[in-house]
């Protein structure tokens, strides 16, 4: 009796061992999760203009949507646009204050595309050029330069105009 349970206890477990493995579902599971940083990258082009030999009291413009900001940004922005003063050159005492037109007084306004040259380009202050632009969505603009009512020198004037974007 004893022979035979021990024959059976073996026999049990050889058939055990060369049974083919169970299948089981795959208890494990993969999930991919992405995610996409918050980054403002934008670039303007051209990067200068030339509005050339000028006259007094008129109002020069650039061809329309002749400058392009690039959007690589992942979020919407608004981009403002603010100019850094004037200066004379090659003598910077005779340098164009900022305003509207009067003697020696120059002033940019610009342009989005949508309703005129609405956008005061101020000095000081930075104005709203685009807003809720959308990411991949490129901006087309122009600008304007109100030129003094009078000029007191020749020398050329030089300004810089920054365009700033931001999360909107």
């Amino acid at each position: 009796m004893k022979i035979r349970r021990i024959v059976i206890s073996v026999l049990v477990a050889a058939a055990l061992l060369l049974m083919p493995a169970t299948a089981l579902a795959d208890a494990t599971q993969e999930v991919t999760v992405t995610a996409t940083p918050t980054y403002i990258s934008t670039s303007n082009s051209p990067a200068t203009y030339d509005f050339g030999v000028i006259t007094a009291d008129t109002d020069e413009i650039t061809p329309d949507d002749h400058f392009t900001i690039t959007n690589d940004s992942t979020v919407d922005i608004t981009v403002t646009i603010v100019c850094n003063g004037w200066t004379g050159d090659p003598t910077p005492a005779n340098s164009w204050t900022y305003g509207p037109a009067a003697a020696n007084t120059g002033q940019l306004k610009a342009s989005d595309g949508d309703s005129g040259y609405d956008v005061t380009v101020d000095d000081t202050t930075p104005a709203t050029l685009a807003t809720t632009t959308t990411p991949g969505t490129d901006i087309s603009w122009e600008m304007q330069l109100d030129a003094p009512s009078s000029f007191t020198y020749g020398d050329e004037q030089t300004t810089t105009i920054t365009l700033a974007a931001a999360a909107s």
